[in-house]
C-alpha cells in the first residue's frame, strides 16, 4: 500500500511520515517550501503545490491512501492565500484523488475554538473544505475521514512549544484572563496512533473525529508556566483581560494590514488562549478504540528532553 501525505515535511506531516515507514508503509511526500530532515528508502519526496492540478495528477500513481496535513496555518494573513491553498488546494486534491480511485482520504483539520466575529481565516476555510468533503461523501461517497485535532504539542513543534517558550524567554508573554482557557492538548504520537487506526480500519468514512488527549482541566496557565519553568523562567505575572486583548489584538491587526507590523497577539489568538469549550474524545473511542497513551505530565517530559537535547534550554 502506497500512501500520499501532503505537508510531509511539517510537524505533523513528518511524524506521520516516520510512523508510517514503521508500519511498514511506502510513502510519498508532497513537500513545499520546508525541507524534510527525515530520509528513509520507502519515502519518495516530491516538491510541488497543491493548488496545481497537474501537479497533483502526476503524484497519485499507484497510492491507496491521500493524508492530507498541507495547510496555511496562521492566525493571520492573507484572505487569498488561505482561499488558495487550504480550500482550492483540498478541492484539487479531491478530484486527482477521485481521477485515482484512492481508497481513503484522511483530512486533517481543527477543533473549533474561535467564537463569533473573531474567527479568523484558518477556521473559515477548513470549515468549507470540510463541507466540501462531506458533500463529496454524502452525493458520491468518496472515502473521506475528517480527523479535528486539538491543540498539537510535542518534541519539533513550532506553534505550541517553540513560539510560546521564546516569548516567555524575551519576557514578552502575559496571561489571558490569568490563564483560565482549556488547553486542549493533543500530544504528536496520541494522533498519529489516531492516524494509523482510521488507516488500517473502514468503519470511519465518513465520520468527523475531535481527537485530543482527553483531558479539559488543563488550563493555559499549567501549560505556559510549565515552560516557564523549563526555561529556569519565573511563574508569569503579566495579565490583561480577554476585552483588553481583544482591543490589542484588534489594534495590531491594523498596523499588519497598513504597514504589515507583525502582530505578537491577534483576536483569534485570544479566542484560543481563552478558550472555554470542553472536547469529548468518545466518538474517537468507539469508532477506534482511541486511548491517549501519552498522558500530559509524560507529554511535557518528552518536551523538556528535546528542548534540552537542541539547545532551546540549559
Amino acid at each position: 500500500m502506497k500512501c500520499l501525505v501532503t505537508g510531509a515535511a511539517g510537524f505533523i506531516g513528518s511524524s506521520l511520515v516516520r510512523r508510517l515507514v514503521s508500519e511498514g508503509y511506502d510513502i510519498r511526500g508532497i513537500i513545499h517550501l520546508t525541507q524534510p530532515t527525515y530520509f528513509h528508502k520507502r519515502v519518495e519526496y516530491v516538491s510541488g503545490n497543491i493548488t496545481d492540478p497537474v501537479f497533483l495528477k502526476s503524484v497519485m500513481d499507484q497510492v491507496d491512501t491521500v493524508f492530507h496535513c498541507a495547510a496555511f496555518v496562521k492566525d493571520f494573513g492573507p484572505e487569498r492565500v488561505f482561499n488558495q491553498i487550504n480550500i482550492e488546494g483540498t478541492k484539487n486534491l479531491i478530484v486527482a484523488s477521485e481521477a485515482s480511485l484512492v481508497k481513503k482520504f484522511i483530512f486533517l483539520s481543527h477543533i473549533r475554538y474561535e467564537s463569533g466575529k473573531n474567527t479568523g481565516h484558518y477556521h473559515r476555510t477548513k470549515t468549507i473544505a470540510e463541507q466540501i468533503l462531506m458533500e463529496k461523501y454524502k452525493h458520491n461517497q468518496f472515502p473521506v475521514v475528517i480527523i479535528r485535532p486539538g491543540n498539537v504539542y510535542g518534541p519539533g513543534a513550532t506553534t505550541w512549544v517553540l513560539r510560546p517558550l521564546q516569548a516567555i524567554q524575551k519576557n514578552r508573554i502575559a496571561l489571558i484572563d490569568k490563564g483560565t482557557g482549556i488547553f486542549l492538548h493533543t500530544y504528536i504520537e496520541n494522533l498519529i496512533d489516531a492516524l494509523i487506526v482510521v488507516l488500517k480500519e473502514t468503519y470511519a468514512v465518513g465520520e468527523i473525529i475531535d481527537i485530543t488527549d482527553g483531558d479539559n482541566m488543563t488550563t493555559w496557565g499549567d501549560y505556559l508556566n510549565a515552560l516557564a519553568k523549563m526555561a529556569g523562567k519565573p511563574s508569569i505575572k503579566k495579565n490583561m483581560s480577554k476585552r483588553i486583548a481583544l482591543i490589542v489584538g484588534k489594534l495590531m491587526m491594523v498596523g499588519y494590514t497598513l504597514f504589515k507590523i507583525e502582530p505578537w497577539v491577534t483576536p483569534v489568538a485570544v479566542e484560543i488562549f481563552t478558550n472555554k469549550n470542553t472536547v469529548s474524545i468518545e466518538k474517537a473511542k468507539t469508532l477506534l478504540g482511541y486511548e491517549p497513551m501519552v498522558d500530559f505530565t509524560h507529554g511535557l517530559d518528552h518536551v523538556e528532553q528535546w528542548l534540552k537535547s537542541k539547545g532551546y534550554i540549559a
